[in-house]
């Protein structure tokens, strides 16, 4: 399929626009006509303009308010028509967009619509133009896909088609099945957008909230198979009605744009592309390290802090300052090397997975223009992710560290820590869909739908991206509020890893072993009190929690005991132990922590 973008989909002026297009590598474009008006740009100098960037103008849209009405706003209508027809003739293109009518004025009747819209596309005939109409979710009377496709086979015209969207069929909750039915020369345009799962009328969620395929919670390939079942080979095209988009740097949003439809089509069962594997065969099996950016006279906090969980230092880098410390199966390296300076003192450079074909993941990379590099010795691959965090790569090298690292053996006590529950990864508001693409279109997690934490501050979204077996967990942070613990991170890192939590499967253990308490985040003994209220734990176990600072929270199937660190330049270190099938992340005690967190913020 060819991809193209409506131009209402992005910030900026007409030519910023369509150049930010081509350099995206679209095919075509789809001219939302109030950008044409707004602009000192001639349809003639647009034509031009679109022929020199090798971009298809595949579209003139919106033709609003138009089918099912009475006299004289029909002939009014075909009298708008043929001015339309008139610009399309200067534009250089043949398809004009119609959707479903609005106006207080329009007939609820079917044969009427037909009949109207018969008329334009006899109309269009004579120019060899097409009209493609479509039901907007929030239309007058027809509002569904069913409708706009039944007034098209009654129409019963050569040059009038479908364009069926799908933000407008899953907003409402309808299903794709009769999609299979309609005839592939009946289709004029595919249109795909992604929205998260907002309580709000169809029309503010569509004008206000409309994402990129894979960013947000809508069934998008079960949609695009539907319609690749037909034998529909056309255009699959954006049109994505945003404020975050329309608010953002545009050449960062065409390229998101791109890279989800080159997703998208890799998805659908019969992608008839040989490199389809790079999509959906690629995995991350285990998270292998983390890499914290330092230097000699900013580490001791680190280190501190490190040793105080129980951190031992077990390697020296072979050839760079680095150190490797270690605790369970849990790896981290502390480097001190002028390469990560542009990092933050003490902030995460890099996190380490182990995958299951490090080809893939180059490949797709490639695709999808993240930038990727090869390590010296040909077994890491290094991709650059938002923020410039960078993500490594080896392919099922249990022995890459110990290869890297002069390793001398060390006595670990165990003091219950295992590995790496999860970590937190938190980014600005002008981030949050691009590295949610990131994580579900690049590294093939599943992310889940976002949900609100109460900072004193104001409201933080989060949505939690993770790997099939569930050892790899990521949660994603984001917020407009200004002053939150998130905002404040991202104010002065605009991205990067915030939290990391460690699994316990003693906590009481490792929350004793902890040899400077002062760095452990104080609780407040009303918390308690609620607790020791609402649940039926033991008033020794409640006594130990408050000890050593440990919240609790608990689902059907499960308990979650976790403690908390004082900051370290914006990051903290949680320890959590889950017990049973328990799979949440205790969300129930962020304001808690939160609050906590805000009462001492200090440096450690």
């Amino acid at each position: 399929m060819k991809h193209s973008i409506a131009t209402v989909s992005l910030s900026g002026t007409l030519t910023e626009k369509v150049k930010a297009i081509a350099k995206a590598q679209y095919d075509g474009v789809e001219l939302f006509e109030n950008d044409l008006l707004a602009s000192n740009v001639k349809p003639e100098e647009l034509r031009k303009m679109l022929e020199d960037l090798n971009l298809e103008l595949v579209g003139l849209q919106p033709f609003r308010d138009y089918e099912a009405m009475p006299e004289p706003f029909k002939s009014r209508n075909l009298e708008r028509a043929k001015h339309k027809f008139e610009l399309m003739h200067r534009l250089g293109t043949k398809k004009l967009f119609i959707c479903s009518n609005t106006s207080i004025h329009t007939i609820n009747h079917l044969d009427k619509a037909a009949e109207d819209l018969f008329d334009i596309a006899e109309l269009a005939k004579q120019h060899d133009f097409e009209i493609g109409y479509e039901s907007l979710s929030w239309g007058r009377f027809v509002n569904t896909y069913h409708q706009s496709v039944e007034i098209v086979r009654r129409a019963n015209h050569p040059n009038l088609g479908n364009i069926l969207d799908n933000f407008h069929i899953s907003v409402l909750g309808s299903t794709f099945e009769d999609i299979y039915t309609i005839p592939k020369e009946k289709f004029t345009m595919v249109q795909v957008a992604d929205a998260p799962k907002y309580d709000m009328g169809a029309m503010h969620l569509g004008r206000h909230y409309r994402c990129f395929p894979g960013q947000g919670s809508y069934p998008v390939v079960e949609f695009l198979n539907a319609v690749k079942a037909t034998g529909y080979d056309g255009y699959l095209s954006h049109e994505i009605f945003s404020d975050e988009f329309r608010s953002s740097l545009i050449e960062p949003v065409a390229l998101d744009g791109k890279r989800s439809l080159i997703w998208l089509e890799k998805m659908t069962s019969n992608s008839n592309n040989t490199q389809n594997e790079s999509a959906t065969k690629q995995q991350l099996q285990k998270l292998e390290w983390i890499e914290f950016a330092t230097s000699a006279e900013k580490q001791t906090a680190l280190i501190h802090i490190l040793e105080a969980i129980g951190f031992v230092e077990t390697g020296k880098h072979t050839s760079k300052d680095a150190n490797l410390y270690q605790l369970g199966k849990v790896n981290i390296i502390v480097n001190r090397t002028e390469s990560v300076q542009q990092f933050s003192p003490n902030s995460i450079c890099s996190i380490g997975f182990q995958s299951s074909n490090n080809t893939l993941f180059q490949k797709w990379a490639e695709e999808l223009r993240y930038k990727w590099q090869w390590g010296n010795n040909q077994s890491l691959l290094s991709v650059k992710g938002i923020g410039d965090l960078n993500y490594d790569f080896i392919e099922g090298n249990d022995d890459f560290l110990s290869e890297e690292f002069e390793i001398k053996k060390q006595s670990i006590a165990s003091n219950g820590i295992l590995k790496i529950d999860h970590l937190g990864h938190s980014v600005g508001a002008e981030y949050y869909q691009s590295n949610t693409l990131f994580y579900r279109a690049f590294l093939g997690l599943k992310v889940d739908e976002s949900i609100e934490i109460l900072d004193p501050r104001g409201i933080v979204y989060s949505r939690v991206a993770k790997n099939k077996t569930g050892n790899i967990r990521i949660p994603l942070s984001s917020t407009l509020s200004q002053g939150t613990s998130t905002q404040q991170f991202t104010r002065q890192k605009g991205a990067g890893i915030q939290q990391i939590a460690f699994e316990s499967n003693d906590i009481f253990k490792t929350a004793q072993s902890i040899s400077d308490k002062a760095l452990i985040l104080p609780i407040p003994s009303n918390y308690y009190e609620d607790l020791k209220a609402k649940t039926q734990l033991f008033d020794e176990l409640l006594k130990q929690m408050e000890e050593y600072n440990i919240l609790y929270d608990r689902q059907a199937d499960g308990e979650f005991f976790h403690f908390y660190f004082k900051e370290l330049n914006g990051l903290f270190f949680e320890v959590v132990q889950r017990k049973g099938m328990y799979e949440r992340y205790g969300e129930i005690n962020a304001q808690i922590r939160l609050a906590a967190q805000e009462r001492d913020r200090v440096k450690i």
